[in-house]
């Protein structure tokens, strides 16, 4: 994003968002704009173009501040801290909220990519695991098309991100965990993936969990609904969030105390997992999860009577049935919330951000057993409205729009060959290939073109060997005898005289 067009989401943002609630006025052309240890800034003089005039509400002294300045904070986290102008992170932060040193954020991203799965393939060497990371960033920078990013990849051709490197991007994206990495090989199945049974902490009880994709996923489509949710909504959602918090600490503290939280005579809470509470009996073979996703929906609709539960939509099918234990936690959650106080300040609109998903040696998986129903949700013109329901945790589920799949392939790899026909169709695939431009050292550089015109000729150019394999800082020779002559090995394997040749060479270039 140029700078100034972030100038005049700032200007929109403070015209448009900032001034047009009357509640937060005082007196004519006075505004509330941030409460901070008893300080309360407000606006006046709110018709200016380039700044806004702040001053303490029970104080004297005012100053302006510069769009400008505003920026240089937001984008390089730079303000001078004299006198009264240090406000300006303050307000720089009421304008963008907490965002993680990115000027992105503020982007509405109505150029997102239309495209969501896209596939790296070529020989080893060919730099796809870097040119995935730079996939990815360029896609988060949201300032370029398709046509643009695809070209950048396929041809080395570096696209400038202004104000952050592929690698700051990168690493930002996986701070906010909004990307998750993953292998497939041939044992790896849908289980693994999307969600199955498996074995609890507690020997003697299998439980579902949830797979990787399906997290991010789940991450993504929350992410995507909050990002439609008015101001009062989220207010709402926080106010509950922090209550709930509260009330885990509670419990958590009484089963630290007697190692169990009681919610009737019958039942009681041994344990708090990420999203669930674990509840049992004392004559039960089995415990129980009270998943925080029917709680929230419970105290949403004000729901806590066992014949209500049973008649409410959207809960899980144990809440339904265990209707009885539910309805006493939540009877047990509104007593707590009467003796809490809860004040929330700086709440923001949550913008739509992207998710990734990144699946390296894709085709070595059995893509069917993976995948399973997923093979039709991936579909760009299916995510967000076909939904399936999942075999084991009988939840309704679909793929959103903001979760990309990246995959990576090695096309020396024989299982090419049996890649499933559906997977091709609902990618886009980008071929990378041998650069010797990046390959500096001139030995080097002419080793690796003598070894792919001959590979190229003998085999074929999928086979080719990539620069990265030139590009360390290891010694020639040693790169030579430990990386290029294996390699060599498995391309001619059972064809001694070929690789001979390739061996002589590897001599020539010594």
């Amino acid at each position: 994003m140029k700078r100034d067009e972030a100038k005049e989401i700032v200007k929109k943002f403070i015209k448009e968002k900032l001034l047009i609630n009357d509640d937060d006025l005082y007196g004519e052309g006075y505004q509330k704009l941030y409460t901070s240890r008893g300080n309360e800034f407000i606006i006046y003089k709110k018709n200016q173009e380039n700044s806004i005039y702040v001053k303490p509400k029970n104080g004297n002294q005012n100053f302006s501040e510069s769009i400008d300045r505003i920026l240089d904070y937001f984008i390089k986290k730079k303000t001078d801290h004299h006198s009264d102008k240090s406000y300006v992170i303050p307000i720089s932060k009421h304008i963008f909220g907490n965002i993680n040193n990115s000027i992105i954020k503020i982007q509405q991203k109505d150029g997102r990519l239309k495209i969501k799965n896209i596939m790296l393939y070529g020989a080893p060497g060919v730099g796809k695991t870097y040119n995935y990371k730079k996939l990815v960033s360029l896609i988060e920078c949201g300032d370029f098309k398709e046509q643009e990013i695809f070209e950048s990849i396929i041809n080395n051709k570096e696209l400038e991100i202004k104000d952050y490197s592929i690698e700051s991007l990168y690493k930002s994206i996986k701070d906010d965990k909004r990307i998750e990495f993953v292998t497939f090989h041939q044992s790896y199945s849908y289980e693994d993936f999307m969600e199955g049974f498996r074995p609890s902490e507690d020997v003697n009880a299998i439980v579902r969990k949830d797979g990787i994709f399906k997290a991010i996923a789940e991450k993504a489509q929350r992410n995507l609904d909050e990002s439609k949710k008015d101001i009062n909504t989220i207010k709402e959602e926080k106010t509950f969030f922090e209550l709930f918090t509260l009330f885990k600490d509670f419990i958590q503290d009484e089963i630290d105390r007697n190692q169990k939280f009681i919610i009737n005579d019958t039942a009681y809470i041994s344990n708090i997992e990420d999203d669930a509470f674990r509840y049992t009996g004392d004559n039960w073979g089995n415990s129980q999860r009270m998943k925080f996703s029917d709680i929230e929906l419970l105290n949403e609709l004000n729901i806590a009577e066992r014949k209500d539960i049973k008649k409410t939509d959207g809960v899980s099918g144990l809440a339904n049935q265990h209707a009885t234990y539910f309805s006493y936690f939540m009877h047990k959650f509104k007593e707590f919330k009467k003796s809490q106080t809860i004040s929330l300040e700086n709440v923001q609109k949550v913008d739509q951000e992207n998710f990734y998903i990144v699946i390296d040696e894709i085709n070595r998986g059995n893509i069917s057993k993976i995948f399973g129903e997923l093979i039709t949700l991936i579909e760009e013109d299916k995510r967000d409205t076909y939904e399936v329901t999942l075999p084991y945790s009988k939840e309704k589920f679909k793929i959103p729009s903001n979760l990309y799949i990246i995959a990576t392939m090695n096309s020396t790899d024989k299982s090419i060959a049996t890649i499933d026909i559906a997977l091709r169709r609902r990618f886009t695939f980008l071929k990378m290939e041998p650069n010797l431009d990046l390959v500096e050292n001139e030995k080097a550089n002419q080793l690796m073109k003598d070894l792919n015109v001959f590979i190229e000729t003998t085999l074929n150019k999928d086979y080719m060997i990539g620069h990265a394999y030139f590009m360390s800082e290891l010694d020639l020779e040693f790169i030579k005898e430990y990386k290029i002559k294996p390699l060599l090995e498995e391309y001619f394997y059972g064809d001694k005289e070929n690789y001979d040749k390739a061996l002589d060479i590897l001599e020539e270039r010594s």
